[in-house]
């Protein structure tokens, strides 16, 4: 595989460039992944490379000016956007979201009572996350996603827990519309896009097009290690909000550096400090997902150094931006592969590493008694995915089945994975393209599991 460079940029130095053009090159190899596009913000420069394949079809080699899905990265551009009209006066994030839509209806009238746009933005709500049904390509499609949100689940009360909910954002995107009666996709380009000088941030096919395009790749089944291109590119119109975005690491970066800038483009104040700062402060422990989780951003304290960041995947697409805003660093990783999750990782803790000085140490595996790790064992359920676990010499096996979800359309048996305890309640994976993600178990008052928590989700017990 070979890198290719923007034309209008020079690298950083050239230890930098050389020590990353193999590991990029042997982890695209190793994790079966065509391609990937890295950009780094340091010392007040921007360098971006491409890797690899941006199509095994058509053999394009990826450069750093392709435009890739960034998925939920897009969260913390709504947030963004939440925060400046905030600073606006137009939304109090303590404030019901009921207040700016009165006709929205949930199942749960407390919730619907309760829940604010901080619970939205920090995956508190207790909703069900992963509602993805399409609604056309009409400005209309998410008010008519929304107008199906009474049917959705209340799985926990407001502020009861952590749990990954993508309808929680698009909820958030439903209020920007309605405050400022527009769709939401032209909301960020003139609030967010327009004024940070991201010119090459989308949200429609028919806009990406036009630019140098990468595709996604899936395995062709489960297990099989061989790939082919996902001919189902974009997701819904009416999840936009929540993660839609194709962008290239270049306007990542740009975006960064406006955090870091504390909300200012060149001189111009465009989000408030006061609002920037709030964004990265800790407003609850994100169980596995990350440490903890501010305003949109994930949040991770390494070596007293706050990281703040966030991660996407869509249909054979990944992506990781991390942030370390006391370093004006910056660095954003794009791969068009399932598995890039894993390219991701190792590429954002090498940077880190070598460019910070920062490092995340995982826990070692502890040795549970075998009737712990039995009570930890059980079937596990949720809209997604039914998860089979079982003890396994000190580990517990995870046999998935998936449901019908948006990316994939048909019901799959996953390859089995093992994960160890490293803790009365929480297991680590040590091995395959997961290694280092977190699994944890919340138990009800009698002490028995209710849910496990994995990928950031909630799936309930259901086996008595």
């Amino acid at each position: 595989m070979t890198a290719t460079e923007s034309p209008e940029k020079q690298p950083l130095d050239t230890s930098a460039y050389t020590a990353l053009e193999p590991l990029a090159n042997d982890l695209l190899k190793h994790w079966n992944v065509p391609g990937v596009a890295v950009g780094i913000l340091r010392d007040g420069q921007v360098e971006t490379w491409g890797f690899g394949l941006a199509n095994i079809e058509t053999q394009q080699a990826m450069t750093a000016d392709h435009l890739l899905q960034i998925g939920s990265i897009s969260k913390v551009f709504t947030t963004t956007l939440v925060m400046l009209l905030v600073d606006e006066g137009k939304i109090d994030l303590d404030e019901p979201v009921r207040t700016y839509l009165p006709d929205l209806e949930l199942k749960d009238a407390d919730a619907l009572a309760t829940i604010t746009m901080r619970h939205l933005v920090t995956h508190t709500s207790g909703l069900f996350g992963d509602f993805f049904e399409d609604f056309g390509v009409g400005d209309d499609a998410l008010s008519k996603a929304i107008a199906q949100y009474g049917t959705l689940r209340q799985i926990t009360s407001p502020g009861e827990i952590w749990s990954y909910c993508n309808s929680g954002f698009n909820l958030a995107g439903a209020i920007i519309e309605k405050i400022l009666d527009m769709p939401f996709e032209q909301a960020m380009q003139e609030k967010v896009f327009a004024p940070l000088g991201l010119d090459h941030s989308f949200f429609f096919a028919a806009q990406a097009i036009v630019y140098p395009v990468a595709v996604g790749h899936v395995e062709t089944e489960p297990g099989s290690g061989k790939i082919e291109v996902a001919r189902a590119y974009q997701l819904p119109r009416a999840v936009n909000p929540a993660g839609g975005i194709i962008a290239t690491v270049a306007d990542l970066l740009g975006f960064a550096k406006f955090h870091i800038n504390n909300g200012k483009v060149d001189d111009e104040q465009i989000l408030s400090e006061e609002s920037v700062r709030a964004m990265q402060e800790i407003q609850t422990s994100a169980a596995n997902f990350a440490q903890s989780w501010g305003l949109g951003w994930d949040i991770n304290d390494l070596d007293g150094v706050r990281v703040v960041g966030h991660g996407g995947s869509t249909n054979g697409f990944q992506a990781r931006l991390s942030v370390v805003p006391s370093k004006g660093y910056a660095i954003a990783i794009l791969t068009d592969g399932d598995d890039g999750w894993a390219v991701n990782s190792a590429l954002n803790e090498w940077a880190l590493r070598e460019h910070c000085g920062l490092t995340d140490e995982k826990p070692a595996p502890v040795d549970l008694t075998p009737v712990h790790i039995a009570n930890m064992a059980g079937t596990y359920e949720s809209q997604m995915a039914v998860l089979t676990l079982s003890p396994d010499n000190g580990s517990l096996r995870i046999d998935a089945r998936t449901k019908v979800n948006p990316l994939s359309p048909e019901e799959r048996e996953l390859p089995p994975s093992w994960v160890w305890p490293i803790s009365d309640y929480e297991c680590i994976s040590t091995t395959g393209p997961t290694a280092g993600t977190r699994t944890d178990f919340i138990a009800d008052d009698n002490g028995r599991t209710r849910f496990i928590r994995l990928g950031g989700r909630v799936y309930d017990r259901v086996d008595d």
